[in-house]
Formats: structure tokens, sequence, C-alpha cells
């Protein structure tokens, strides 16, 4: 806030008359004032961090904003959104001197497409240290991955004796009317199919092929994740492909799942926080970019989500290691090429939108 301009006129000195004890007293208390109010002022920072709502931003407040970030003296104000319109707002706020958001929570995609655009600031690991424990593999120059997943062939135990192996596999007239999908998985899904098909996450002609055969195979498609499992325990579906972090819950939840991963590989998803450029409080960021490197934290979104620690410091124990451990021998994890996933999603989704799901 700018200091005021409008000062009011001291009281003129009374020079024929010595000060009292209780005006030198209350001079003293006026003079302190602001200097007090200064320091109250500064002695709490904001952090306005953009984030999903629901379980995800409970998980925030409880496994990060309470325990570690505001005993820092640091205060977080959620602002709670889809990633779309936070990524929107992230490009149309680029060229103020001082955006809304100092933290921005999105999906590995957008976090590509925020550094190429050149919207966020590079990380520096002397202001965020527990970078040096987050995986190889998940590591990018101004996007911190902050929980990540597997993608899936998920498929009811009590119907499905013998399980897909592999995208491929879905194709077999014996699941024809009892597929299962989420409407707004365009893009990892056809990752996946081009796996299968060629072995690298980038050819999306094969895939479009895979996807036309796989919806001629009575592919159903849920308009959210949730919509799944009921489908699975009503016996509409008996498998279906989603992350092994949702297989994690639904199982915990009481619903007949298991996951197994494509012998082709599985492709992972990475959620994680970007730091805007323009951000108005970086320093307060800084923390809270490192905070949730946390072993902690990071154990804390495993046992209430599923999804898995992105650091080399938080292993995993009793009952959560136990769902969450990868089966032997270890499968194939594929990070998707993001500058091409970057470039080709908007046709994706145009091409999904139009030949898978409004068919």
């Amino acid at each position: 806030m700018p200091e005021p301009t409008d000062r009011p006129a001291l009281p003129r000195p009374l020079y024929d008359r010595p000060l009292s004890r209780r005006t030198m007293l209350g001079a003293g208390a006026l003079l302190a004032a602001p200097a007090l109010l200064s320091h109250r002022a500064a002695a709490a920072e904001n952090c306005v961090v953009g984030t999903w709502g629901g379980d995800y931003a409970r998980l925030l407040r409880d496994n990060i904003d309470d325990p570690i970030v505001k005993p820092l003296g640091i205060d977080v104000i959620q602002d709670v959104g889809d990633e779309t319109p936070r990524f929107a707002k992230l490009t149309a706020q680029r060229k103020l001197p001082r955006g809304t958001m100092d933290i921005a929570c999105l999906g590995a995609v957008n976090g590509f497409r925020g550094t190429d655009a050149d919207l966020v600031e590079t990380l520096d690991e002397t202001k965020v240290p527990n970078l040096k424990h987050v995986l190889p593999a998940l590591r990018m120059p101004a996007f911190v991955p902050h929980i990540y997943s597997a993608q899936v062939i998920v498929y009811n135990p009590a119907n499905v004796p013998n399980p897909p192996q592999s995208f491929g596999d879905l194709l077999d007239p014996q699941w024809k009317g009892k597929i299962g999908m989420v409407s707004t998985v365009a893009q990892w899904v056809m990752a996946g199919a081009s796996l299968y098909a060629t072995g690298t996450t980038t050819d999306f002609d094969k895939a479009k092929a895979f996807m036309l055969k796989l919806n001629a195979n009575g592919l159903r498609l849920y308009p959210e994740t949730d919509a799944l499992a009921p489908a699975f325990k009503s016996g509409e579906i008996d498998v279906g492909v989603i992350w092994l972090a949702r297989s994690f819950m639904w199982q915990n939840a009481g619903f007949p799942v298991k996951g197994a991963f494509p012998k082709e590989g599985a492709i992972l998803y990475v959620s994680g926080m970007v730091l805007p450029k323009n951000a108005p409080n970086k320093e307060a960021a800084y923390k809270y970019l490192n905070a949730l490197l946390e072993p902690s934290a990071q154990q804390g979104f495993a046992a209430h989500m599923g999804y898995l620690p992105t650091v080399d410091d938080a292993p995993l124990s009793g009952n959560v290691g136990e769902q969450l451990a990868f089966p032997e021998p270890k499968p194939k994890l594929v990070t998707v090429d993001y500058a091409a996933m970057s470039k080709a999603m908007s046709d994706l989704n145009d091409w999904w939108l139009k030949n898978i799901q409004h068919s």
C-alpha cells in the first residue's frame, strides 16, 4: 500500500514552558508507532496458491500449508479453480508487473508450456534446496513435480480372472461394451495408444487409428473419474484405463478394482507447481515450493490419494507401501514428450470430441 501523502499538521511547539513527562512519553509512543506497525505488517508474508479444489486443496492445507509453511510466518491463500482457466490467467497476466498468483498448480504439459512461453521462473536450487531429491526422470527446468502416478489398465478381479496385459488386448471382442474411460483423458490415452502401436508417445496418427478400433469395440465414456467406480461395482464395465492412484482410492473405499501395468509401458502423469515471473511474493513462493518436496508432505499425499512421491527421501511403508509398490519385474514407466504433446494437444482434443466422444 503506498504511503499517504497528506499528513496532519504538527501542533506548534510550546517554547515557553517545559514538556511534561506524560507529553514526552506520548510523543515517544507516536514516533514509535509507525515502526511498530511496519514491523507487524512485515512479520507475515502472503503466498497465493492457484490450485485445484476438493481433496487436493484439503491435502495441501493438511500436509503443507498448516504444518510446514505457516510456522515460517507465511499465510497461504488458496485460489481454487480448474487448470485450464488458471493457465489462461497466467498467460493473460504475463505483461503485468505484478500478477495475482505466487504459485500455479499445473500438470506437467502445462508446466512445459509455461516454461516454453517464458511465463515462469527457472528454478534455483539454492532457494529450493529440496530439488536435489527430485527423481531425475521427473526434473524440469521451471516446474517442481509434486506427485505422480502411472496410467494402468484397471479391472474387476471378480469378473476378470485374466486381465488385459496391454492396450492391444482391449481390442479383444470379449471386452465389447465393457471398457470404460473418462471423457477428459484424450491426450493421455492417445499417448498410451501410440506407445502400444509404435513404442513412442508421439505417433498420433497410429493412436487415432487404434482409438477408432477401440471405440468400435464398445468403449464407454464417463464425464468424471469418480463415475467409473460405480460402473465397475455394478458390472456395467469390467476393464478400463485410469491412473493407479485412483484405483488405490477405490480399493480403500471398498470398490473391487485392481491395476495392471501395460507390458509396452505405463504413461506417467505428473502434477506440480510453477512460480510465475511476476509473482508478487517470490520469497514466500520459493519456501512453499521447497515445502511441497518435504518427505512428510509427500508421504501425506501418498497415504490419502495414492500418488507417488517425486523425491528419493520419502519412503512409503505399511499398507500404503504395499498397495503402491510396483510389481516385479519393475514395469516400464514412460514420460511423454511434453513438447510434442503441447503442440498436438489442441488437435487431439478436437479429434477426440468429433470421433470418440460425440461419435
